[in-house]
């Protein structure tokens, strides 16, 4: 599986939107955007790929990714292989989160199901992950949230068949925002520019 050639990809786009790659190679175990109010980060035996992560004055962009694969086995444990990219988005008075069905369309891919629970709305798409990995599963997972006052976009890629573009890939994005929530500081003006007035 090319997944080197993926992050590489994906870390073109970041600069073709505008932002620049950070240095180094060496897996992170989080990462902070968007000036400090968004802290994104994994469940244990994921990390953030530094090529790919870019703070931009309007949006952000990270790569979750296995430590393992991330290091070239160098460290981390195993665990099933997948990339999840997360996407920060200005600050504002009052984000929307999009349903389930507009992630799809947005996305010009057929929308297979989905849910909108405890703040976070996924979305299983029929197609498109594949033009992500080599060897990745056609469908893939959105996600969206609203975190002080950004709206954040997730994208979950597996390979082709795993489990992860099933059911369990939206339990791996309520893992990776349940952890963006818990980490990211509690500002007390996002609360108040949340409320309605």
């Amino acid at each position: 599986m090319t997944w080197n050639r993926a992050l590489v990809g994906l870390a073109g786009l970041a600069m073709l939107a505008g932002c620049v790659p950070t240095s180094g190679s060496a897996p992170l175990p989080s990462a902070t955007l968007a000036g400090g109010e968004i802290v994104v980060a994994g469940p244990r035996g994921y990390c953030i790929d530094p090529v790919t992560l870019s703070r931009g004055t309007s949006r952000s962009f990270a790569v979750l990714a296995s430590c393992n694969i991330l290091s070239g086995g160098e460290e981390g444990i195993f665990v099933e292989p997948m990339m999840v990219t997360i996407t920060v988005g200005p600050r504002l008075q009052s984000p929307a989160i999009p349903a389930p069905e507009a992630l799809a369309a947005e996305a010009g891919q057929p929308f297979v199901s989905g849910s909108a629970r405890d703040g976070l709305t996924t979305a299983l798409l029929g197609g498109g992950g594949g033009e992500v990995l080599d060897d990745g599963d056609p469908r893939y997972w959105r996600g969206a949230f609203v975190e002080n006052g950004h709206l954040i976009g997730l994208a979950l890629y597996a390979p082709e068949g795993s489990r992860l573009v099933g059911g369990d890939g939206a339990e791996m994005l309520s893992r990776v925002h349940r952890q963006i929530m818990r980490l990211s500081p509690e500002l007390a003006s996002a609360s108040s520019a949340a409320a309605p007035g």
